[in-house]
């Protein structure tokens, strides 16, 4: 995080919105002042494109000599211009455009915080470390910290080349376009045309990305006031010591939702963090035990909600539910373990993201003995 972030979270104002007192909630004020925010940052971020790629190739075109190439020879291909200029030109734009980028994520999270009511003016420094991270799409590696690793029994070679792939998507989609457009215009397709077709793709590109931005600190957020409102009301730490092995499946069930959502996501440490440190569980990080189904099939029923609990909002907390996911909760359905339906987890989901509350989930799985 440089210091230019700092300093423009810094300076960005903190308008008043009107929001309530139930912070793991979403008023109709906060929901529009959102809204209005998700479009101006996604506008911007696809602007950005086009500017970045008229600065990129206007110039070259109204003023060739100031960017000489150096004629070299490549073998098995012969000589070649080397337009080391409009390189180091096109360098030089796409840090000022990736920078105008990240900025425009900082305000988008900042407008986010402050909307929920997540940020005042008063602890605006206090939160700023945490906002950043969002903004700059940071893994919460802090998961490693208690001894859960998402990526628990994944081959690490397919995992460097999906993220290859995924880094080099924009790249190899605007020469597809390219492609394409030559082979239809055929001598039609001059240099320009096949310089600006990538345009659309990056300003989509831009502005998926900064939706993604947005949509994860909504998560982010709406997600740690959650956590921090059930969090109140778990059953007490008597309820779980009097099954010898609840701390144990407590512990499996949070390897389990890691273990399905293969991400270092901040909302599942936050998860990991509150359950873990507020019953003192023990760190015994080792593989995914095989017996997991059949040990909470033997738990007391406080035990088997209280898990069943964890596993819904771990695979939920980051605002999707995949399909290896969909396939645990049948597991666990045909065990006789989980009595929800996918479509119910599917529409908890949503709440979340729209910042809904998840009262009804929470009533049925935090009864407890004593309550």
């Amino acid at each position: 995080m440089n210091s230019l972030s700092r300093r423009f979270f810094q300076r960005l104002p903190v308008h008043a919105v009107d929001t309530d007192d139930d912070l793991h909630l979403l008023s109709e004020e906060e929901r529009r002042v959102i809204r209005s925010r998700h479009r101006v940052a996604v506008t911007l971020s696809a602007s950005i494109a086009i500017v970045g790629a008229m600065s990129y190739y206007l110039p070259a075109y109204a003023a060739p000599t100031l960017f000489p190439t150096y004629p070299i020879t490549i073998p098995l291909y012969g000589p070649y211009a080397l337009p080391w200029a409009h390189l180091l030109w096109g360098v030089l734009v796409m840090v000022i455009e990736l920078q105008c980028l990240v900025l425009i994520n900082v305000w988008a999270v900042h407008e986010i915080a402050v909307a929920t009511g997540m940020m005042c003016a008063a602890d605006k420094h206090e939160r700023m470390e945490a906002l950043l991270r969002i903004a700059f799409r940071e893994k919460a590696k802090g998961l490693l910290r208690y001894g859960i690793d998402p990526l628990l029994g994944i081959n690490r070679w397919l995992l460097f080349l999906y993220t290859l792939l995924l880094r080099l998507k924009g790249f190899l989609g605007k020469k597809v376009l390219q492609y394409v457009v030559a082979r239809l215009l055929g001598r039609l397709a001059i240099r320009e045309v096949l310089d600006f077709i990538g345009m659309p793709l990056y300003m989509l590109i831009n502005g998926y990305a900064t939706h993604v931005i947005i949509r994860e600190a909504k998560v982010h957020i709406i997600g740690q006031q959650l956590i921090d409102h059930i969090s109140e009301r778990l059953p007490p730490a008597e309820e779980v010591e009097r099954w010898p092995d609840g701390h144990a499946l407590i512990y499996d069930t949070l390897q389990l939702v890691a273990v399905s959502k293969r991400d270092y996501h901040f909302n599942h440490y936050y998860l990991a963090k509150k359950v873990l440190e507020g019953y003192d569980i023990a760190i015994t990080p080792a593989d995914l035990p095989r017996d997991y189904t059949a040990r909470l099939r033997a738990a007391p029923e406080a035990i088997q909600r209280l898990c069943t609990l964890l596993l819904i909002l771990g695979f939920i907390l980051d605002g999707h539910v995949t399909a290896r996911e969909r396939r645990r909760l049948r597991e666990l359905r045909r065990a006789g373990l989980a009595g929800v339906e996918i479509a119910e987890v599917e529409s908890w989901c949503a709440a979340l993201l729209s910042g809904d509350g998840l009262d009804p989930l929470l009533d049925a799985h935090l009864r407890f003995e004593g309550a």
